[in-house]
């Protein structure tokens, strides 16, 4: 037999021990440690008031600028089924335990915005 014929009886025989030596990957979900948002992600999760912007225009109305802050973010993770699944939330903390699998999926928020008093 030429060398290629063995090649090819080598591989043939090897390929069924190859397969079932191939490390099943399970599904895992992100650690929290490893969740990282960006600024513009971090603002959004600002409600201190630290962001706000205020201004007076030439007809002396004034207006306020959130600059990102005060909104809500919604987040995905891949669940173990391979479906995709959302959460909306106004907390850090509670998005990074979320995606990295802890919480039910219908976790509910309450908000509590703080009152930022008009300055003179």
């Amino acid at each position: 037999m030429s060398f290629v014929k063995y090649l090819l009886l080598i591989c043939l025989l090897a390929s069924p021990q190859l397969l079932l030596a191939a490390e099943k990957n399970p599904h895992r979900y992100t650690p929290k440690e490893q969740i990282a948002f960006t600024s513009t992600t971090n603002a959004a999760f600002d409600h201190s008031g630290k962001l706000l912007s205020r201004s007076v225009h030439p007809d002396g109305s004034a207006s306020v600028e959130n600059n990102g802050s005060f909104g809500n973010v919604t987040v995905a993770r891949r669940n173990p089924d391979g479906s995709i699944e959302t959460f909306c939330t106004t907390d850090a903390a509670l998005a990074r335990s979320w995606m990295s699998g802890e919480g039910a999926t219908r976790a509910t928020v309450s908000l509590d915005p703080p009152v930022v008093k008009q300055q003179p």
